[in-house]
């Protein structure tokens, strides 16, 4: 089984691109952001698709599964807990106050987009048991996790299109791991399988084109038929979507021996950008309404702006003694080798 895949550093980056689009299109009025917000939204299933991917492979140790989860807490629960905090401390500069600071602070609600890891929490909590069943029977695994993941998209759906009332929950059912199932038990048994292409032939990437095409209309047109869930991503629609978006994705990253620096260092620096691109919108937004007249972005400007100011906080992060605690990336270790003469380098 192989140890790296380099397309994961292209999905990983196409995700964290995708992320940003949907909080920045998100309540803007017109076709071109109602469809930037919907063709995004494949960004957080695909970031759980390839968590479960990256941990399928055979040099997992199962047999201590404390152990292993604690070491994965080690690297998402201290930037998420720091980072509930900043949220939660801006919100009370600007006075907008939590009714409800440390149960947010627990549960993801801090600020809108941390629910993704409590989430990755909970499915981290169920990894070993899932792994197993993906060895001993992968196809029902996944047929499975399928029909459960689909079942709770549906229910979703139409509470929020208020055609029955769930049960309430303590959290929101779109933070509890049922309906992400699938995109992590997807991940698990593809890299189970091992058998994800390393070329690309034209046909290929024609056929998966024409899937993409046909998925990304479907999502599009759900969209505007049921307004009522356009703030959705956890939709059988955009289920679809997220697998043929990332068969797309996987097959261009596939053109090349592999993907060019740029995106490796983007997908290196993407969970730091994940969780600090919402408060440069947050200050922006603050900012701007104590101007006279008020400052509005195109779209696209708004889009340069939160991702180059996240990358610049990811990259800051990723410079910093302990900027790891805020999800920076690792520091790269310099090699010291001996020259000719004895010196070190």
């Amino acid at each position: 089984m192989r140890k790296r895949y380099p397309q994961m550093d292209g999905l990983r980056a196409a995700a964290a691109a995708g992320v940003v689009m949907i909080h920045v299109s998100a309540g803007r009025a017109g076709t071109i952001a109602a469809l930037c917000n919907v063709l995004a939204r494949f960004a957080v299933p695909l970031f759980i698709l390839l968590s479960g991917f990256g941990h399928g492979g055979d040099d997992q140790d199962i047999s201590a599964p404390l152990k292993l989860f604690a070491k994965r807490m080690k690297r998402i629960l201290p930037p998420f807990v720091l980072w509930s905090l900043i949220y939660l401390a801006v919100e009370a500069f600007f006075g907008k106050p939590h009714e409800t600071p440390l149960w947010d602070l627990v549960s993801g609600g801090a600020y809108i987009h941390l629910y993704f890891i409590i989430v990755l929490i909970q499915l981290e909590i169920l990894y070993v048991p899932l792994y197993r069943a993906v060895r001993r029977a992968p196809n029902i695994t996944l047929a499975v996790s399928a029909l459960v993941t689909l079942a709770m998209q549906v229910l979703i759906c139409g509470d929020w299109l208020a055609l029955w009332s769930l049960p309430a929950l303590p959290i929101p059912y779109t933070r509890t791991f049922v309906p992400y199932l699938l995109f992590y038990v997807a991940g698990l048994w593809l890299r189970r399988r091992d058998r994800m292409p390393e070329k690309t032939g034209w046909l290929q990437l024609a056929g998966a084109a024409a899937l993409w095409t046909l998925s990304a209309w479907a999502a599009v047109a759900v969209a505007r038929r049921f307004p009522g869930i356009n703030g959705l991503s956890l939709r059988p629609d955009l289920t679809v979507y997220v697998f043929t978006t990332g068969l797309l994705l996987w097959l261009l990253c596939s053109l090349t021996k592999d993907v060019p620096r740029p995106v490796r260092s983007l997908s290196r620096l993407s969970f730091a950008l994940y969780l600090s691109h919402p408060l440069i919108m947050r200050l922006w937004n603050e900012w701007t309404v104590r101007q006279d007249p008020v400052i509005y972005l195109r779209l696209w400007q708004s889009y340069l702006m939160t991702f180059i100011g996240g990358l610049l906080i990811a990259l800051a992060l990723s410079k910093l003694p302990f900027g790891q605690l805020l999800g920076g990336a690792p520091r790269k270790k310099t090699e010291i080798t001996e020259g000719r003469n004895g010196e070190k380098t």
